[in-house]
């Protein structure tokens, strides 16, 4: 048992309420336990003073008066309180008073002689109409102002020896530049025909193609090179060492996704292209990615058009790496 547990059993046992076990527990403690046993000596002197105190109580019918004895001695406590409460409820407002009928009458008395006040500084100043003061009404017309004077006129013009002069009209000859078109002025009321130079063989070659050239290579396609070899293709080269990048001839900008505007992402996407035998960008794969740029750049680079490669007199397709910068203005 621990030391609050003995604690808490101190007025049991020294009422004699415990078991034998728990009793002798309680006395192992208290022979260790200095605490314990000042406060169960203290305990005990209380309970002897108790007993001196109210020792008269053993007598022969204590308990038997005790509950009237209390009755008696509240009904005495109240009886004192009841005239002191009286005078307190006494100034109360809620309660009448014997003056009560005199502030009565008081009241209509002190509204009628406020009303004849107000009467009399009404009906005082109105009995008296010669004291009110005369007010004089002065009419007054006040008319616009003038308008403004006119402008003087204008001074006379002299007379200028260049009016006598004649203007020529002069016709305006229009630039006109070959392989340049160029807008009618007029609507002409009649297009001429335009002769058509004469393309191909009449009536072809066997085992040409439509769209073919002169000289061309029976079984070629149509926007071959010449030198090719029919029905072969050779693997891409890739742009290293004396092998340069093809040069760029048309360019498109890739569109800014909105989003990574929004975001205010920019950077450079590494991409590597690879172009057919005619230029054309047939194959991308992208080296450094930026996730919301990627699909952007690579769009654009498909666009793109190169100078063909031409490698020992045939044409090669060309693996190189791009680079598509997207900077925020």
């Amino acid at each position: 048992m621990n030391h609050e547990r003995i604690r808490s059993l101190l007025g049991a046992y020294l009422d004699g309420e415990l078991k034998e076990r728990t009793k002798k527990n309680v006395e192992r403690h208290l022979r260790d336990c200095e605490s314990c046993r000042e406060e169960l000596d203290l305990f005990e002197r209380v309970d002897a003073q108790a007993k001196e105190y109210f020792g008269a109580s053993g007598r022969d019918g204590y308990w038997e008066t005790f509950a009237p004895r209390i009755t008696s001695g509240v009904s005495e406590q109240i009886s004192r309180a009841i005239p002191k409460e009286t005078h307190m409820f006494a100034d109360s407002f809620i309660l009448p008073r014997k003056d009560f009928v005199t502030k009565a009458w008081v009241f209509p008395l002190s509204l009628a002689a406020h009303a004849l006040l107000a009467t009399i500084l009404v009906v005082l100043p109105l009995m008296h109409m010669a004291s009110i003061p005369h007010v004089e009404i002065t009419t007054a017309f006040l008319a616009p102002p003038l308008p403004p004077p006119p402008p003087p006129p204008p001074p006379a013009k002299k007379a200028s020896s260049s009016a006598a002069r004649r203007i020529k009209p002069i016709q305006a000859q229009a630039n006109f530049e070959p392989g340049r078109l160029v807008a009618p002025v007029e609507i002409p009321e009649q297009i001429a025909e335009e002769q058509l130079a004469d393309i191909g063989i009449e009536g072809g070659v066997e085992g040409g193609v439509e769209g073919g050239v002169v000289g061309g290579v029976l079984g070629g396609v149509v926007g071959g090179v010449l030198g090719g070899v029919v029905g072969e293709v050779e693997a891409p080269v890739r742009a290293v060492g004396e092998i340069r990048p093809p040069k760029l001839l048309h360019q498109v900008d890739p569109v800014y996704p909105e989003i990574a505007r929004q975001a205010r992402v920019q950077g450079v996407v590494i991409i590597e292209a690879q172009t057919d035998i005619y230029g054309r960008v047939q194959n991308v794969k992208v080296l450094r990615s930026i996730p919301l740029l990627d699909q952007s750049a690579i769009d654009a680079v498909r666009q793109w058009v190169y100078e063909p490669m031409v490698v020992n007199g045939r044409p090669r397709g060309v693996i190189f790496t791009v680079t598509v910068s997207f900077t925020l203005k």
